[in-house]
């Protein structure tokens, strides 16, 4: 049978963080609110005892020296100076060394946010239909067909001339001055289909992009948030009084290894107390929880970042336990009545809720524009002005270069 004793008071370790746990004191009556407190208040309910929260005094979450002493909340708990410690503390090995868990009640997933990448500018629209490997491929085969067509299909053209018509045949130009055999039809009907068949591609992918531009590629795995943090074009920030940085530092993979070490080096941190989010108007990515993300950044379809597509790892989260504690197994039944009957999830919910639909009021509204402005034809203008521009000095170059000096036959 078991026995229905708890303790009337209990101490419980924590932090004061918004939307997290959050303490008032009113007639000498404390209030708790935030996720944590919704927890904490479930439980002296259900277990019928009184508590006394303890902040703990250097502010963090967790630290921990050669020596095996922890600091934080853990450290309160491990030295006996608080029953139970809350605020989404992970169930790990080196921590089980110096507490007690009770059963797990969340999962804390580490991923990673980075602002909604923009759109690139269209002024520069003209490349992207191919990639770089295609471009140079193309150029290549344009470079070849210049000079195979010089030797073997053109009559007297020099090299600058073949090219020209070459580069004129991409572009639906005639090509004139060519050996008529049989063999050289079948050779100038294969280039034509080329110079058919690639504009064709080109043009309809263009106005594709043209229609719906291309965005300014952001990180999307850990891979390649580390190469792009090893190679100075971003920096990452983990939470301050968190565990994520040695969570990164202890990953058996070698990039993780490798951007957990910089993000050491140069103490990249940012606190949850702050408008964090402001931060990401920079190359900045940030390592966060799953659970953090929810409540402060906001869910899906009104979250306003970009979600990394993997994790780092899923953790348990628990209730971190003095060693000895009398009650766990009580402690964990009400527990699970909580997990299995889904009041963990509905106080995320309902807080996340109500904190992004605070955010989302004092955001003045704004009726987007659907006209057209002078930038959108920007591109368009530019182009037609350096046709105009090409078309012209070769219309000079025409009239002022003798005929003696053609440099496009022999």
């Amino acid at each position: 049978m078991k026995s229905l004793y708890f303790p009337s008071k209990i101490k419980v370790a924590a932090l004061e963080l918004e939307s997290i746990l959050t303490i008032k004191k009113v007639n000498d009556q404390l209030f708790l609110e935030g996720l944590e407190g919704k927890l904490i208040l479930c439980l002296a309910e259900k277990l019928d005892f009184d508590f006394e929260i303890l902040l703990a005094p250097d502010g963090e979450f967790v630290t921990y020296d050669e020596n095996g002493t922890f600091g934080g909340i853990i450290g309160l708990v491990q030295r006996g100076e608080a029953d139970m410690g809350v605020m989404g503390l992970t169930i790990s090995e080196k921590e089980s060394k110096a507490v007690d868990f009770s059963i797990p009640y969340a999962d804390y997933e580490t991923t990673f946010v980075t602002k909604v990448p923009k759109q690139m500018p269209k002024v520069s629209a003209f490349i992207y239909p191919l990639n770089l490997n295609v471009w140079i491929l193309y150029a290549l085969m344009i470079l070849a067909a210049t000079i195979l067509f010089q030797r073997i299909m053109f009559r007297k053209a020099t090299l600058l001339g073949s090219f020209l018509s070459v580069l004129g045949s991409i572009a639906s130009q005639a090509m004139e001055n060519i050996k008529d055999t049989p063999w050289r039809r079948v050779l100038f009907g294969l280039w034509m289909s080329i110079a058919t068949v690639m504009p064709f591609f080109y043009n309809t992918s263009f106005l594709s992009f043209l229609t719906m531009p291309e965005t300014v590629p952001v990180p999307r795995t850990f891979e390649e948030l580390s190469k792009a943090v090893l190679s100075g074009k971003y920096k990452c920030l983990t939470s301050r009084g968190g565990d994520d940085r040695d969570k990164i530092l202890e990953s058996p993979t070698e990039y993780m290894v490798k951007l957990g070490e910089i993000i050491e080096k140069n103490n990249w941190e940012y606190s949850l107390n702050e408008q964090f989010a402001d931060l990401l108007d920079d190359p900045v990515a940030i390592i966060i929880s799953k659970i953090a993300l929810k409540i402060y950044l906001g869910s899906p379809p009104y979250v306003n970042v970009k979600v990394s597509d993997d994790s780092v790892a899923v953790w348990h989260i628990a209730i971190n336990l003095r060693k000895g504690f009398c009650c766990r197994e009580r402690l964990n039944d009400i527990i699970s009545r909580i997990v299995t009957s889904g009041l963990h999830g509905k106080w995320l919910n309902d807080i996340a809720f109500r904190d992004q639909l605070h955010k989302r009021l004092e955001v003045k509204h704004e009726e987007s524009e659907s006209q057209i402005t002078l930038a959108d034809l920007k591109m368009a203008f530019s182009a037609l002005s350096i046709g105009y521009g090409l078309s012209f000095l070769a219309f000079l170059a025409e009239l002022l270069i003798p005929k003696r000096f053609d440099i496009f036959y022999f």
